[in-house]
């Protein structure tokens, strides 16, 4: 049998003593089950195939307490079936790389508490960072064997993240950033001022790759019977060491050396939010991912950055408009419409990109089934120099909580 099977077989009896665990233990310990039905659909004009592909996905969450207030331990496992895949069913991805279901204990940390302040993290587990995401808009989140420190330093929240491998979506496997196993180190923190100024900062590097820097300044204020919001991001990115393991296309001067910035202001009132974003980006392209979305897929944590395009060529500006809506008449359904336009020129050709998205989702507020969403995810992308596609994704989800 194969031993990755029999390692999640072996966790079966583990699973069962929770559920026959007495009431005394339930209330200290965190279970749930979440069932995601996914269905995708990329319809291109150009080059490859179109793709179609839809699964079942069940991820098991479980969060023990702080034993003795010390340590614990954190679990989850990622099970996705397939239910169609037709066409070309490669990287959509809802399945792995053959159209296959799949599954994975997709995080496993020990967690240690230092102190009132201060936790310790080892082991697989989600980061959500702004140079290190895990997404989860696919069947399952990937995840990363990492170690991770958060803590608190007069009233700034900071963190230390230290990561060797990733597990993408799609796949079962983690898998190094570099030949040579060289893992991403990132600091960071936030701070948030008594007078709505909000401030991130980051900093990260990969060894003979490249080293990034993010920095976010927000600031809310009110306005009439609304909130006006002011939006500031700032990337840098510069290629360090001999540059071995750089995966980044580095631009005519074969050097990376560039930055993304991005600014968006924003107006709410009632059950309307209006956006209005610009982003300019440097010489070369920026990717947010470390090793060239091989394996790490993190995405940028800008407005600019939607469903399929982030509009980070090198040169590129691009400006957005966007609307979100969240009915008060109909509670649990929301609504968020926009539009992206930016354009570059490379080697006297001007490209021109576009993307108009739009999402809608529903929550059901009351009943047996509470909480079950369902959620509409539709894009249509002009790619300059490339043609156009629509992609349309249809997502079902309900957790379970059962203590």
């Amino acid at each position: 049998m194969n031993k990755k099977i029999m390692k999640t077989a072996g966790l079966v009896p583990v699973i069962a003593s929770l559920f026959a665990a007495p009431a005394v233990m339930a209330q200290d310990h965190d279970l749930s089950v979440t069932f995601r039905t996914h269905y995708g659909q990329v319809d291109r004009h150009f080059g490859p195939e179109d793709s179609e592909e839809m699964s079942q996905a069940i991820r098991l969450d479980y969060r023990s307490p702080y034993f003795n207030d010390v340590i614990g331990f954190d679990g989850s496992l990622y099970a996705v079936l397939k239910l169609h895949a037709a066409k070309n069913t490669a990287r959509i991805p809802l399945l792995d790389e053959d159209g296959d279901g799949f599954s994975k204990l997709g995080q496993a940390n020990v967690k240690l508490k230092l102190g009132e302040d201060w936790h310790l993290r080892a082991g697989r587990m989600r980061i959500v960072s702004p140079l290190m995401t895990d997404t989860d808009g696919r069947s399952e989140p990937s995840t990363r064997r990492a170690v991770r420190l958060d803590g608190s330093i007069a009233g700034a929240k900071v963190y230390g993240i230290y990561s060797d491998e990733v597990s993408t979506t799609g796949e079962n496997t983690f898998k190094e950033y570099t030949q040579d196993g060289d893992g991403v180190m990132i600091l960071g923190g936030s701070y948030n001022f008594e007078n709505g100024l909000g401030l991130m900062l980051s900093h990260g590097q990969l060894e003979d790759a490249k080293r990034q820097t993010f920095f976010n300044a927000s600031y809310g204020m009110p306005l009439g019977d609304g909130k006006l919001l002011f939006d500031a991001y700032h990337y840098m990115a510069k290629e360090i060491g001999d540059g071995s393991n750089l995966a980044d296309n580095p631009g005519p001067d074969g050097e990376l050396d560039t930055y993304l910035s991005n600014l968006a202001v924003s107006y709410k009132q009632g059950d309307l939010k209006y956006t209005l974003s610009w982003q300019t980006v440097g010489d070369d392209l920026y990717e947010p991912s470390w090793d060239g979305f091989n394996n790490d897929r993190s995405v940028l944590w800008s407005w600019n950055s939607v469903q399929i395009l982030d509009f980070y060529n090198p040169n590129q500006d691009s400006w957005q408009a966007r609307v979100d809506y969240n009915s008060s008449a109909v509670p649990g359904l929301s609504m968020m419409g926009r539009y992206t336009e930016g354009d570059y020129t490379q080697g006297g050709v001007n490209y021109e990109d576009s993307e108009f998205d739009f999402e809608t989702k529903y929550v059901l507020q009351t009943g047996p089934l509470k909480d079950l969403s369902f959620q509409l995810r539709y894009a249509d992308v002009e790619i300059g120099g490339a043609g156009d596609l629509e992609d349309i994704r249809l997502i079902a989800e309900y957790t379970k909580a059962f203590f």
